[in-house]
């Protein structure tokens, strides 16, 4: 691998340092029932706020408790979204972990900036019950998520085939990767550095030509 390249890694890696915030509704918001709205509130850790709103939709958004899952943000069809970063940091990515009663009318997503992944359509990492995830990739502090207004993906409609279901989106938990932008920009301008980044399964690679890289310079196989 060329000079140029080692050190546009060894700086990516050594500024960008993406961090992993992940928040399970169980442990993180167990007294949900004492605010109003129930719905809103900022991370224990203080990083993040989430406010919801019933939008354009007949159900509004409400923490409730799923047999199965657990704690459930259960957000419905046309309701939104926001996830701020309370300390600047940029958002990279967004994965919403659906459980529960939240496979039946799993809806798409559409994000204010950035963009949508594939979904994950399967079982959690023991093989016994479906955890389906959404993916959002993108660069801000700031972004709204509406729920559609119909089922995309849910049990419902993609295997029962039902037509016209409501849509819905009940995250058990939400994991988001931070990681500073202006140095990104700062290492991307340095010189040889003809390269890009990308997000893949929740991870920054990095891209040259037609070869992959991680953060540590190590060619990734295809």
């Amino acid at each position: 691998m060329r000079k140029g390249l080692i050190l546009f890694l060894l700086a990516v890696a050594t500024t960008v340092m993406a961090g992993e915030h992940a928040y399970l509704w169980d442990t993180e918001f167990p007294n949900y029932k004492s605010q109003i709205p129930s719905s809103d509130f900022t991370t224990g850790d203080g990083l993040f706020r989430f406010t919801s709103d019933k939008a354009n939709g007949i159900s509004g958004p409400q923490f409730g408790s799923d047999s199965k899952a657990g704690l459930l943000l259960r957000l419905y069809a046309d309701n939104t979204l926001r996830i701020e970063s309370l300390s600047g940091e940029q958002m990279l990515s967004v994965t919403f972990v659906i459980g529960g009663n939240g496979h039946y009318k799993l809806a798409h997503l559409t994000p204010s900036v950035g963009q949508m992944g594939e979904p994950y359509l399967g079982k959690d990492a023991t093989d016994t019950f479906r955890e389906y995830r959404l993916f959002w990739s993108g660069e801000t502090a700031d972004v709204t998520f509406t729920v559609g207004h119909e089922c995309e993906y849910g049990i419902d409609c993609a295997d029962q085939e039902k037509e016209g279901e409501p849509g819905t989106c009940m995250t058990k938990q939400i994991i988001i990767t931070t990681a500073d932008t202006q140095d990104i920009v700062t290492a991307t301008n340095a010189p040889s550095a003809i390269v890009r980044k990308a997000l893949r399964n929740g991870r920054i690679i990095i891209l040259r030509g037609d070869k992959s890289y991680t953060l540590t310079g190590q060619e990734m196989k295809k």
